[in-house]
Parts: structure tokens; C-alpha cells; sequence
């Protein structure tokens, strides 16, 4: 017998997500409404927002069909969507590892949408900030210019992605992304790009701000969050991107251990 995850008002459409991975069984309208105590017009939403989403997807992850909602996939095969489903519903205070682990899903997501290189501060650990930034500008062969302040640990951004011309010249595409696994990453500030333009000699109409998070981004929301924090990678851009190749073996088998962890303590 499927133990499915406790509903949860406000996040219908993760708990639905959630459900339909990790069980790998079809959910009809009416086991829907007996799960969440909700009437079939309401049930009736949730789904058409399913549909709606199915077009949006480079390969859906469900498919509708008489009112019933069919998993194309189990959270195993794509556990780092899994991941990002997770913190969208519960949020990511847990301490488990699970952000660094979603910085790490960004950065691969980036990296194949540019189809370029990502550099991850940070990683590995053990540098200062101002370490971390002149091995980016030596990558890029950028000039260094002033120093980060001491107490800073990353100034906002987590990757820095970037697609060169391989001719050992400055003047490449640059993305600085910060990502945001919390509930509340609309809340957080924006990237202080005055601060990033005297790190490094790259002039800023080659540097793209960019924000990453667990959520679906509605259209409602879009371009507030645009504005805000510039390129937006939600949960469907980084699935779009992400699965675009092979994921790296490693983080792989670091996220499919950190989901089983989440299941095994019923999500």
C-alpha cells in the first residue's frame, strides 16, 4: 500500500508532485479529494494547472488522462527535481545539506544551458573569497582590480557561469547566480552588481544577474521577480536544462542518498 505525504494547504501542486514521484502510481480525482479534504471543483483546479504545465516541460513529467494523473517518471530517476520539490514544500531550513546540494544542481543546469563553464564559490572549501575570486579571473582572463572585504563569504553569489570564446581573450558572457532554496527567496536581496563591476575588470554589459530557486514562478509573478533579480531559473527551467545531459555521477548519488534519507523519515 502507496504512504502518501500529509497535504498541505498553500502547496497543492508540490504535494501532488511529491506524491506521484515518490509512489510512482497514478492519483484519480477522487483519491485526490478523499487525500486532501477538498471538493471536486477545487480538485478540478489543481489538475487543470497540471495540464497547463505539461506543455511546459521539455519531457512532462505526468501525463492527464480521464481525470487521472499518471507519473511518467519515479523520484529515482529524477531525484534532484525530487530535491527541489522538497524544499519548494517544506522549505529548506533542515540542515541536511540539501542547499549545497541544490547550488550544485544549479550550477549543472547553467552550465548546460549556456553550454559553457560554471565555477562554484565555495567549492572546494578551504579558500577565502578573494581566492576564489582571482581564480575566476583567471579562468575568464579578466583583470583583477580591488580586493572583497575580508568578512565577505561569497557577496551574493554562489555560481559564476560562463561562456568564453576559448581565445584566451577577456570580453566573455558571464552569468553571476545566486540560489535560493528557502521558501522565502523573493525576500532575499539582489545581487549588488556595483560591488561584483570592482571585483574584476569585466564591463557589465557582459554580465547577465540571475537568481535560481525551488519554486515554479507563475506568470502572475514573473516579471516582478525579473526585475528584481534579473534571469530567473525556477524548478521548470533547471528540470528543462538539467536532464539535457548526463548528470554528473557524483552529485547523482549524493542526492539520490539525501531523497531516500527525506523518504525514509516520511518527507
Amino acid at each position: 500500500m502507496a504512504e502518501f505525504i500529509g497535504f498541505k494547504d498553500g502547496k497543492e501542486i508540490e504535494w501532488l508532485e511529491l506524491n506521484l514521484l515518490k509512489n510512482h502510481r497514478p492519483l484519480s480525482k477522487s483519491t485526490i479529494c478523499s487525500l486532501s479534504g477538498e471538493d471536486e471543483t477545487k480538485v478540478d483546479e489543481w489538475i487543470s494547472i497540471l495540464e497547463s504545465r505539461t506543455h511546459l516541460y521539455k519531457q512532462p513529467i505526468y501525463s492527464i488522462l480521464k481525470n487521472r494523473i499518471i507519473p511518467n517518471y519515479s523520484w529515482d530517476q529524477i531525484p534532484e527535481y525530487f530535491l527541489c520539490l522538497y524544499y519548494s514544500f517544506n522549505g529548506a531550513n533542515d540542515y541536511s545539506g540539501g542547499t549545497s546540494l541544490f547550488e550544485k544542481i544549479s550550477a549543472q543546469a547553467l552550465k548546460n544551458f549556456l553550454n559553457g563553464e560554471v565555477f562554484i564559490l565555495g567549492f572546494p572549501a578551504g579558500k577565502s573569497f578573494n581566492d576564489y575570486l582571482d581564480e575566476i579571473g583567471n579562468l575568464c582572463f579578466e583583470d583583477r582590480i580591488l580586493p572583497a572585504h575580508y568578512s565577505y563569504k561569497d557577496d551574493g553569489v554562489d555560481v559564476v557561469g560562463y561562456k568564453s570564446f576559448d581565445d584566451r581573450r577577456s570580453s566573455n558572457l558571464y552569468v553571476l547566480l545566486q540560489c535560493a532554496a528557502g521558501k522565502h527567496w523573493d525576500a532575499k536581496k539582489p545581487i549588488n552588481m556595483n560591488n561584483w563591476g570592482l571585483y574584476i575588470k569585466w564591463y557589465r554589459e557582459n554580465i547577465i544577474q540571475s537568481i535560481s530557486t525551488v519554486d515554479f514562478v507563475e506568470n502572475v509573478r514573473w516579471n516582478k521577480r525579473t526585475s528584481t533579480f534579473g534571469m530567473l531559473i525556477d524548478r521548470l527551467r533547471i528540470y528543462n536544462f538539467l536532464y539535457e545531459k548526463t548528470v554528473d555521477p557524483a552529485l547523482r548519488l549524493e542526492v539520490i542518498n539525501w531523497c531516500n534519507d527525506k523518504i525514509a523519515q516520511g518527507i
